[in-house]
């Protein structure tokens, strides 16, 4: 009688989920906070199935070492794109917008998207507000008038109540914009539009 082969490692499985689960999203800003927790968990469900495996208890040791690679790949892939947002952001939080030249300029001012800067290196038409319940969405039209291609566009709003205080953002953005191009954008907000009195733009990146 053969000797019956040691079931499957679930955890390696289980790790190889989540592990492909934050790899597609890592890319996705925001979002790609949660990739990296899902990340983590899968490195710890991947090392749990690796020492199982390596005891003989399970097998699946290959499926273990993939998803245990997967996942850090997933942690470095969320921790650089993160860094690459978060430099773009505070760029922008500085009151400065990144042209092709690699200068700096006055960002608009709030609700400005026909200013001189507007002109010359992008323009945004066709806003509007849509929404349910639970979110809102400001959509629009984006053209690039760099005079270079775009590796990186992010277009934000901050949303105001009745009474004027701001209650949250939306924000929107894409990558590899060739000059001249258009982005029908959409900036989604977690408030709920009925909630939404007005909006004006907050900040426009664009390298």
């Amino acid at each position: 009688m053969s000797e019956q082969q040691a079931p499957r490692s679930v955890a390696a499985i289980v790790a190889l989920v989540l592990g492909v689960i934050a790899l597609i999203s890592s890319w996705v800003p925001i979002i790609n906070n949660l990739s990296f927790v899902f990340a983590l968990v899968g490195v710890v469900f991947a090392v749990v199935g690796l020492v199982g495996t390596l005891r003989g208890k399970k097998s699946g040791r290959g499926l273990a070492i993939a998803s245990t690679v997967v996942n850090v790949v997933a942690v470095a892939i969320v921790l650089a794109t993160q860094s690459a947002y978060s430099a773009a952001i505070d760029e922008a939080a500085s009151g400065t917008v990144q042209t092709s030249d690699e200068t700096s300029v006055a960002a608009p001012a709030a609700g400005e998207t026909t200013s001189a800067e507007s002109a010359d290196k992008y323009s945004i038409d066709g806003e509007e507000l849509t929404g349910d319940a639970y979110s809102c969405k400001i959509s629009g039209v984006y053209t690039n008038k760099a005079g270079k291609d775009l590796n990186y566009v992010q277009v934000s709003y901050n949303l105001f109540d009745a009474d004027g205080n701001q209650i949250g953002t939306a924000l929107a953005n894409t990558n590899n914009l060739a000059d001249g191009g258009t982005w029908k954008f959409e900036a989604f907000g977690s408030a709920a539009v009925d909630e939404v009195a007005s909006y004006k733009i907050g900040d426009v990146t664009g390298f």
